[in-house]
């Protein structure tokens, strides 16, 4: 599975940047919250945006996968890492920030991974994640719930709580907000997944995508369209924690 995870992120390098409007209305969300000091570590940093943005005297920027680095580097991006979330190649209580921007969802289970970063974290140590919550893609859910199109499950508010609260994080925040995305096309829309290498499902696609699969599609998305596009929207959670 992270290997297959890597793959799909690693062929999106050289082009994740023009399609990640999303990412990036995100990662503004998660940087207006950052403090400045101390060694701050970037995970799934992609091609780099947030650790380039972070207010830190120095920042790990940590990606699974290797294309991904390469591409932040060649943005500029220092200090580059290649790595898993769920085992941090980092020494235990040697960061003072944690950022995480739409990297955690793929991190299974999740208790495990909140237990992995604080144990990189040194005490009062600031997390900082954005992550996708239930609900998302409401215009894919009828698709998605007759088995046309697969899609992760994603955790809602209270089971995000829940795991927070047997973390080793304490006084924790969740900061639920909601962004909208419009596309020019059905084409469009589902491209933007396989560019910024998101669509790497742990759900099985049932079926053969054929000419009735595309009008299916069509014919949902379209019950959604308006001026400005297809919409695609998601529903997101800005988590604050301390060690």
């Amino acid at each position: 599975m992270t290997q297959a995870i890597a793959s799909c992120f690693g062929r999106a390098a050289t082009i994740y940047d023009q399609h990640a409007h999303l990412q990036r209305r995100a990662a503004e969300r998660l940087l207006s919250e950052t403090d400045d000091g101390g060694l701050w570590l970037d995970l799934g940093t992609g091609t780099g945006h947030v650790a380039r943005n972070l207010a830190a005297e120095r920042v790990i920027a940590l990606d699974l996968a290797l294309p991904m680095l390469q591409q932040a580097q060649a943005l500029g991006t220092p200090n580059g890492l290649c790595g898993d979330i769920m085992s941090l190649p980092i020494q235990a209580a040697s960061v003072d920030g944690i950022a995480a921007n739409l990297s955690l969802q793929w991190c299974d289970p999740l208790s495990d991974t909140l237990a992995e970063l604080a144990r990189v974290a040194r005490p009062g140590a600031k997390l900082l994640a954005t992550l996708p919550l239930a609900h998302t893609f409401p215009e894919l859910r009828p698709l998605t719930e007759r088995g046309q199109l697969a899609c992760n499950r994603f955790a809602d508010l209270q089971e995000l709580k829940q795991r927070l609260q047997e973390s080793p994080w304490s006084a924790f925040q969740l900061h639920p907000f909601t962004e909208v995305v419009h596309f020019d096309s059905v084409r469009a829309l589902l491209g933007h997944f396989k560019a910024t290498g998101a669509h790497h499902s742990q759900a099985r696609q049932s079926g053969l995508r054929g000419r009735a699969w595309w009008h299916a599609l069509n014919e949902q998305l379209s019950q959604h369209r308006t001026s400005e596009g297809f919409p695609l929207t998601w529903e997101l959670v800005l988590v604050e924690a301390t060690r």
